[in-house]
């Protein structure tokens, strides 16, 4: 008895040969896992987004909505986010920003949206930065290295 995956094909004069469709549900499979963890990490960030923004006070809300973006490079801009979370990973501490999307053609365009950004922990003892403060941030999104930073002043 063969496998369900085999298929016989018939070719000329008479010749079989096996054709394998193990490969194809291989791929199929590793294609779903692949699309279902894409769909599951974007819902994480979405409903993280919505909640931090939830969160925002009126004043939080406009000074966000109000900031100047400023060009410094082709595809790159400094302007003003608020720290919205906060969490120690060893000497780094990974940070949460919040900032209006008024650049990014994207989904989130004209939306107070999220970015990632790591500072060492005497930045953030030197700077005495805390959740809900606002800073100015580089995002410069076409970057794949130094993409976000904080600009300290």
């Amino acid at each position: 008895m063969k496998f369900p995956l085999f298929r016989l094909l018939k070719l000329g004069n008479g010749i079989k040969q096996e054709e394998c469709f193990m490969p194809y549900l291989i791929v199929a499979v590793v294609v779903v896992i692949f699309i279902a963890v894409v769909f599951i990490v974007a819902g994480k960030d979405s409903k993280e987004r919505i909640d931090m923004v939830s969160k925002l006070t009126e004043e939080q809300r406009n000074i966000l909505m109000s900031t100047e973006v400023n060009f410094v490079e082709k595809n790159a801009w400094v302007q003003k986010a608020m720290v919205a979370k906060m969490k120690e990973k060893g000497n780094k501490i990974d940070i949460r920003l919040l900032w209006f999307n008024e650049v990014l053609q994207n989904n989130e365009y004209n939306k107070i949206t999220i970015a990632d950004v790591a500072i060492t922990k005497s930045e953030q003892e030197e700077h005495n930065v805390k959740e809900g403060d606002f800073v100015k941030f580089y995002f410069a999104p076409e970057k794949s290295i130094g993409r976000t930073k904080i600009i300290w002043e």
